[in-house]
């Protein structure tokens, strides 16, 4: 079919930008997977195990829970990805559609989703602290018997330098880390201050979740109120990605229907044979015998 330059030049962006989104996600799903079915072999392949400062997050339900997430996600990249290419490349309407219907509606729920943020802010804190104590009451647990929420709990404790919800107080509500903690302990190690990297939970004050102060761990520093000032401090550069990835989808959005546009206006302008019918359609018939009045 011929298309004019412009149209050219939107297929094959079209088709570079949705490549890469098909490649990545397609990666990411098959990683994924693997990360599901055969989670030893993948830890063994990546040597993720030999790293001592990873080892709480080996836990068999950190790695499946992260693996679907990571299937959803790497699912959805891939198809997209493949509307997008093989529809600019096939020069398919119906492909295209597809495919800007589905940036549309992913826009429309980011764009409701950062309305709904912004409005109900307050709402959202007090639902964000409901969940964070309903997560650390239910299945926050000691090392020993860590799960994913623990795993996650401990990692935002350490990297955020905080203790609890709002202070150590907190754990005394925690179920399981009530049951399996040494018995005069008051705070886990990953509110202590640590010594070496983070992520291993050594205390530099051995006797810290015992006896927690000021000077030896953040048991008074809440984690909902890091994790306020957090936001706030890299609220400049989520709003910078925030709006680089909507520009780019509006691009990709204004490109497919563009082309789609474009593709309908190619198919019209067909020429026509005498019987009004395009010509595409009428090659099979045999030339007319020109006859002598």
């Amino acid at each position: 079919m011929a298309l004019d330059c412009g149209t050219m030049f939107a297929k094959y962006l079209l088709c570079f930008f949705n490549f890469v989104f098909f490649a990545a996600g397609g990666a990411v799903l098959a990683l994924s997977i693997w990360l599901a079915v055969d989670n030893t072999s993948f830890l063994l392949l990546t040597r993720v195990s030999d790293n001592e400062s990873l080892q709480e997050f080996n836990h068999p339900s950190v790695m499946e829970h992260g693996a679907y997430v990571l299937i959803v996600a790497g699912g959805l990249v891939f198809l997209i990805g493949f509307l997008g290419c093989c529809g600019a490349a096939m020069e398919s309407r119906t492909l295209l559609t597809l495919y800007g219907l589905m940036i549309i509606i992913i826009f429309v729920l980011e764009v409701t989703a950062g309305a709904l943020a912004a409005v109900y802010k307050t709402e959202a804190k007090q639902e964000l602290q409901n969940f964070l104590k309903h997560t650390l009451k239910k299945y926050y647990s000691t090392p020993d018997q860590a799960n994913s929420v623990t795993v996650a709990w401990n990692a935002v404790m350490s990297e955020l330098q905080c203790c609890g919800v709002n202070n150590y107080t907190d754990f005394e509500q925690a179920t399981l880390w009530q049951a399996n903690k040494s018995s005069n302990a008051l705070v886990p190690e990953a509110c202590c201050k640590l010594e070496g990297d983070p992520r291993n939970f050594v205390p530099k004050d051995a006797s810290c979740p015992s006896r927690p102060s000021d000077e030896n761990s953040y048991y008074l520093t809440g984690c909902l109120s890091r994790l306020h000032e957090n936001t706030f401090y890299y609220l400049t550069p989520m709003l910078s990605v925030a709006i680089c990835l909507g520009t780019l989808q509006l691009i990709l959005i204004t490109l497919s229907f563009y082309m789609c546009r474009a593709i309908s206006k190619a198919l019209k302008s067909v020429q026509c044979d005498e019987d009004g019918q395009p010509m595409d359609m009428v090659f099979w018939k045999s030339p007319r015998v020109a006859t002598v009045d």
